[in-house]
This record gives structure tokens, C-alpha cells and sequence, in this order.
């Protein structure tokens, strides 16, 4: 079961910050569905949607069927930033960013869902998408890994792709599956304004991951 796609996207506001703690009052974060942390791939169709979306190359290699339900997530999330961006606002002052995952981009594992979700969610339509951030070498994914990079670590294995002469338009959305404690948005923000210091950088999400307490944060999914 898919997730019903809502009538409007959802921003994180004073009621919600204090769950994302690397996010401060002046990041603008827009979310679609809810993940709940530790409740497994059967709670909710918006956990089964994540898990189905994060589902490694190496484990589709294994059982290829588990493909179907990879692309079938990758297309209703796509469907979903399709209805809720718009056209005239997708191809408006904006470029938008996927947020690399954990691998490099020569690791076998590496997994371009991201990328693959906004070409369908722009398919024919004429906007600013530049898959520019890649991570130099591949680490533990947060949510696999008792031992999380820290917000440094992960900085410093951000880097842009290539430098670019192109400008950015003015507002930079950054496109990432799930926002836990907000640390990948930050880490893609500082990467970005170093060399854009302009760009009035956002943040996308599919979903946000909600949880009982602060313990359950170390057992959620994080942002890749």
C-alpha cells in the first residue's frame, strides 16, 4: 500500500524543530509523509515507501524481485513532488539539489534514488535540477551504523561534483528521502554556500521521521 499524497506539503515550524536539532529558525523545511522511528516496514505506507526506497543495489542484486517494489516507491515519490511543486513554481527561481547518500560514486553499493526520483518528478518540464554533491568516500549509512558521523566527518567528505561557472538561482532547494536530525541538510547547506554564499538554500523532504522520545533517534532511519 502507497501512501496518499496530500493537498499541500508540510512545513517544520516551532512545534516540530526541537525533534530536528541541527535545524535552527531560520531553515525553511518542507516535508510530505511521516516516518516512524522504529516501528518497522509495517506500520504505515509511508514506512513501507522509505524502506522500499532505501532498498541497496546489492540487495536487489541478490533478489531481484525486491526491484519492483524499489521503482514502484521511486515513482509514487516522484508523483507526489510533482503534484505538490507545481510546474510554474518548479521552473521558477529555484535549483534544486539531491543530498548524496552514504556511498561514493564508485562503490557498488552506490544508490542514485534521489536523482532517479526528481528526473520523473521534472520529466518535460524545464527546470534547474543539478545532481551536484557527492560524498569522497563511502561510509556507514546513519541508520545501519552505532557509530554516526559526526556533523565535521561528514563535512568533510562533502564535496561539490565539479566546480560549476553556472550560477544558481536564487533559492536552492536540497532534496533528501527523510530528515531526522536535520545534520545532512546542514552538512549540503554549508557545501553550497561556500561557493553560492547568495543562495537562499532549503530543504525538501519526503518525509520527516517523528519518534517517542530521543532515544528512539538512535534506531530511525536518518536522512540517507
Amino acid at each position: 500500500m502507497l501512501p496518499e499524497i496530500p493537498k499541500k506539503l508540510c512545513r517544520i515550524d516551532d512545534s516540530t524543530r526541537a525533534q530536528h536539532f541541527f535545524l535552527d529558525e531560520a531553515d525553511r523545511c518542507f516535508y510530505i509523509w511521516e516516518y516512524a522511528a522504529r516501528k518497522g516496514y509495517s506500520f504505515s505506507p509511508s514506512n513501507q515507501l522509505i524502506s522500499n526506497l532505501k532498498i541497496e543495489p546489492s540487495q536487489i542484486a541478490k533478489s531481484p524481485g525486491r526491484n519492483r517494489y524499489k521503482q514502484q516507491a521511486i515513482s509514487h515519490s516522484a508523483a507526489a513532488l510533482r503534484k505538490l511543486i507545481g510546474r510554474a513554481t518548479a521552473e521558477g527561481p529555484s535549483t534544486f539539489i539531491p543530498v548524496p547518500g552514504s556511498k561514493a560514486l564508485d562503490d557498488a553499493d552506490y544508490d542514485d534514488r534521489l536523482i532517479r526520483v526528481l528526473q520523473l518528478t521534472f520529466e518535460n518540464w524545464n527546470v534547474d535540477f543539478r545532481s551536484l554533491l557527492k560524498v569522497t568516500a563511502s561510509t556507514e549509512a546513519d541508520h545501519k551504523s552505532a557509530a554516526r558521523l559526526s556533523f565535521d566527518e561528514l563535512r568533510a567528505l562533502t564535496r561539490l561534483k565539479t566546480a560549476t561557472r553556472t550560477p544558481l538561482k536564487p533559492r536552492v532547494i536540497v532534496v533528501d528521502d527523510v530528515l531526522n536530525s536535520g545534520k545532512h541538510f546542514k552538512v549540503a547547506q554549508s557545501v553550497i554556500t561556500e561557493s553560492f554564499p547568495d543562495a537562499d538554500v532549503r530543504g525538501l523532504f519526503l518525509a520527516r521521521c517523528v519518534r517517542n522520545n530521543v532515544a528512539d533517534e538512535f534506531d530511525a532511519i536518518d536522512d540517507v
